[in-house]
């Protein structure tokens, strides 16, 4: 399964959960990765199942998947 990987500045953390929602069906066939923040905001409005990294500012921008 392929993995897509969302993160967002906080100016933009608004758009990437309409983004989610507007293209929910297409990313649930993927595995999906988000920083803390933006992963649970994505998660409250969209149902997605997201695999939750750190807040960016804790590194989570930066987690490799191994």
């Amino acid at each position: 399964m392929k993995t897509i990987a969302l993160v967002a500045h906080d100016n933009k953390k608004k758009d990437i959960v309409e983004w989610c929602d507007f293209n929910k069906g297409t990313l649930s066939r993927y595995s999906l990765f988000a920083t803390g923040t933006t992963g649970e905001m994505i998660i409250q409005n969209t149902q997605l199942r997201i695999n939750l990294l750190k807040s960016g500012p804790y590194g989570g921008d930066m987690s490799v998947e191994q």
